[in-house]
């Protein structure tokens, strides 16, 4: 019975440790979200950005302060008539309650204005920020099943190459091979043992930059379907991811912004020409408040309008103003720069997601033949036809073509992926998706 237990604890631990080290591409990227730094900062600064509403409608509301003030006087009064000298040392004491509520401040209203463009900026500027971390993690996951798919062919390579070797010592005791003939085997293997070396180092680099991305160990990550064909991207047009670009693209939409957020800036500055009219409100009470009032209290409330009309600030306001314009300028040729430059991607993005389809393709092709052109090959030195150096060379172009179509197929989901990020679509949804093509290890 305690060894029962002992075995169900033990199957328990495994488990519970698979359940923690076997990551999923959704894992990875719920993980890296939560323990991302740069995410985590990019978070931070959109939270930061929201609060643009808020400063932004404090200009409109009321204004409600106390001041106090205590203070000593001294001084003497002399008569011009006798002479006489009287001392004038008092204490002074005030206290007052204003309110101010604006009832016409175009600035402010303009930075209220500002301020909700701003936190809608700030969410432009995460969400290109969450889509490239997006890219970025799957691009980093893809990279470590790309360097382990690759180590595993170079395992397969050098199994065949060991074999050729050992084919052609045994032909050469035989008296049918020669000295070259082991010499090119012995060339291969020790080539595809120096990149076995390099794929490891590729493997470990590739799963720290993993690693640090999600901030937890990554073992056993869900691997790529054998099966796996890439068929496009929905919506099927170019035109269709033109037009959900522009209105989508994050990059897009916070250069719009920064032009909004201009064009408020030219109002904001003109309002340095027009007047300002407050209601205000004060309560005050005092004592010894002047020389005249001395041993007098006083309690006084008074209400009413304040008007501020500026004449001249000499040619500030129309040199503040002259600069807001040509910054208008600027940020309206900034953004024709970004939507040029997202159109562009968006396109490049596009082809090289449907080119995936004709090149994997042609990969699996070049794999099939290249493995019956293995066959065949193996056949034809059997029959005396054949050299060990042309087995050599066929199983050469068929590891090549193997590691161009697993680099294809990985190649595929990285620009589906990227395509989406430019065009605004990327979202957990998409990874998820993604998610679909990949099974677990075990």
């Amino acid at each position: 019975m305690r060894n029962c237990f002992a075995r169900l604890a033990c199957c328990a631990l495994l488990s519970s440790s698979s359940a923690v080290f076997a990551a999923g591409l959704l894992d990875a990227y719920r993980a890296a979200r939560q323990n991302d730094p740069a995410f985590r900062a990019a978070r931070y600064e959109r939270d930061a950005g929201q609060y643009a509403v808020d400063i932004g409608r404090a200009g409109l509301l009321p204004t409600l302060s106390i001041t106090g003030s205590y203070a000593k006087n001294a001084g003497d009064r002399e008569s011009t008539v006798v002479d006489v000298t009287q001392s004038l040392d008092y204490n002074d004491k005030q206290a007052a309650i204003v309110l101010r509520q604006p009832l016409f401040n175009y600035d402010s209203y303009v930075r209220y204005q500002q301020g909700g463009v701003q936190a809608a900026y700030s969410d432009a500027v995460f969400d290109r920020k969450e889509a490239e971390f997006a890219s970025k993690l799957a691009s980093a996951y893809f990279e470590v099943l790309l360097a382990q798919e690759k180590l595993t062919l170079t395992d397969a390579e050098i199994a065949a190459y060991g074999a050729q070797r050992e084919l052609a010592q045994r032909l050469l005791r035989g008296g049918e091979g020669t000295v070259t003939e082991i010499a090119e085997a012995e060339s291969r293997l020790q080539f595809a043992r120096a990149g076995r070396a390099e794929a490891l180092d590729r493997v470990a680099v590739t799963k720290r930059v993993l690693e640090g991305l999600t901030g937890k160990p990554m073992r056993d990550l869900w691997v790529l379907r054998k099966d796996f064909i890439p068929t496009g991207v929905e919506p099927r047009g170019l035109d269709e991811w033109t037009a959900l670009a522009q209105d989508n693209s994050p990059e897009i939409r916070s250069r719009r912004k920064v032009l909004e957020l201009s064009s408020l800036e030219v109002d904001r500055n003109r309002a340095g020409h027009l007047p300002q009219l407050d209601f205000v409100a004060r309560a005050m009470k005092a004592e010894n408040e002047t020389i005249s009032t001395l041993n007098q209290k006083s309690s006084i409330r008074t209400y009413g309008v304040q008007l501020n009309v500026p004449l001249f600030a000499g040619g500030r306001v129309n040199a503040l103003t002259e600069q807001a314009v040509a910054n208008r300028g600027r940020a309206q040729a900034e953004l024709e720069v970004a939507v040029n430059e997202v159109l562009v991607e968006v396109e490049r993005q596009f082809l090289a997601v449907e080119t995936a389809i004709s090149r994997v393709a042609a990969y699996n092709k070049a794999v099939s033949a290249s493995q019956v052109a293995v066959t065949g090959t193996k056949r034809g030195m059997a029959a005396g036809i054949r050299t060990t150096t042309d087995v050599l060379d066929a199983e050469r172009r068929m590891f090549v073509a193997e590691r161009d179509l697993a680099q294809a197929r990985y190649e595929s989901l990285v620009n589906t992926l990227l395509l989406k990020a430019t065009a605004g679509a990327l979202s957990e949804q998409a990874i998820a998706e993604i998610e679909a093509l990949l099974v677990p290890p075990y």
